[in-house]
């Protein structure tokens, strides 16, 4: 993504590629195996379980969330590390980046189902609390709007945390990352509850802002070096181990102790992971360097709208039938239904709503 602020790398487009394209297989597999086993869209108590590391992947594949919250950490910190941010134009920068395409489809679905629609709903919404009760309604377009909720959060602070990085060092950001974890223990003494806190919300995702936000200053160091190409499939290796022994410990539906800590070691190896990637995203082909960072930069667009392709598909029982098992056809079905047409809607979206407000963007350093 090309920015006034930010040199162009483009193995950030292709880890935007990726966790984009995560999200996308992640919900194509869950609603369309839904739908074909159970005969509804989604159902947590129907989990599907899997002793495959690579499908685990997939079946979990909600941990994308987890690799976009590090990106931004990273991305933010490693172009201002040392540098100091004018808030409100940081601010504008980043409406500008979100809030057209945001605003578009609350239009959308505020006229396509008006009887959805209230004041407060709205309000909630608009002002950076689509995570909390009481806010807008629009399923299946509101879908991801949680998400943007919670990187509003961080928005909103990070010019706070940047400065407060470049004058106490990196052990002010551990500190807090320590306090956020103390958070989620006293909200679990409290409620006998953390899943839904340590998913959908900014006292569950902080820490994996602040470790993007640790690895985008390791990288701003004047003596840092990319990694060695060959610890990045080390590194991959060990995501996937991770996130297979998550699922075999009961995966998203646990609502346990685990959940506590669970974030921030997603987000320390997605953390590893980035860094490893910038080493050896050298080794990759110019040609398909530019094919997966084109599918990287229309990424918020694909987050946004792949939920309501899928949800569509679903709900109208256009899913593919290849007789291989509900696993495989749904599967093949997100490989070649849904991620096509997410590709084609995200492209055009990105031309006519996001690119034009992308080029009103300005520098926000002082």
């Amino acid at each position: 993504m090309q920015s006034s602020n930010i040199a162009y790398v483009p193995a950030l487009d292709h880890i935007r590629a990726y966790a984009a394209l995560l999200a996308l297989f992640y919900h194509g597999l869950q609603l369309f195996w839904h739908q074909a086993v159970h005969g509804a869209v989604f159902d947590a108590s129907h989990w599907l379980a899997t002793g495959n590391p690579l499908l685990a992947v997939v079946v979990e594949g909600h941990t994308a969330v987890a690799l976009f919250m590090v990106l931004s950490g990273f991305i933010f910190t490693w172009g201002a590390k040392g540098r100091n941010i004018v808030y409100r134009s940081f601010i504008r920068n980043r409406l500008l980046r979100t809030y057209p395409l945001f605003i578009a489809l609350i239009v959308l679905g505020i006229s396509a189902m008006p009887e959805h629609f209230s004041w407060p709903a709205l309000l909630t919404t608009v002002f950076g609390f689509a995570n909390m009760p009481g806010h807008l309604d629009l399923s299946p377009l509101s879908g991801m709007f949680w998400a943007v909720a919670v990187e509003w959060h961080f928005y909103l602070l990070f010019p706070f945390l940047l400065l407060f990085l470049n004058n106490r060092g990196a052990g002010y950001l551990l500190g807090l990352i320590v306090l956020v974890l103390a958070w989620r223990v006293i909200a679990w003494l409290l409620t006998g509850e953390i899943r839904e806190l340590a998913y959908f919300t900014i006292a569950g995702r902080l820490d994996q802002f602040l470790i993007g936000m640790l690895a985008g200053a390791w990288c701003a160091r004047e003596d840092s070096v990319p990694a060695p190409a060959w610890i990045f499939p080390v590194v991959a290796v060990l995501v996937i181990a991770a996130v297979w022994l998550f699922h075999r410990a009961g995966g998203w539906p646990q609502d346990n102790a685990l959940r506590i800590a669970w974030g921030t070691v997603e987000a320390a190896l997605w953390a590893a992971f980035l860094v490893a990637y910038l080493g050896f995203a050298r080794l990759i082909p110019a040609p398909v360097s530019r094919l997966v960072a084109s599918v990287g930069i229309v990424s918020y667009s694909i987050y946004l709208l792949h939920f309501v392709v899928i949800y569509i598909i679903a709900v109208k029982g256009w899913y593919l039938d290849f007789a291989t098992g509900p696993v495989v056809d749904a599967l093949l079905t997100t490989l070649l239904l849904a991620t096509p047409v997410t590709l084609v809607l995200a492209a055009l979206s990105y031309h006519v709503i996001e690119r034009p407000f992308l080029a009103l963007r300005s520098s926000y350093y002082r």
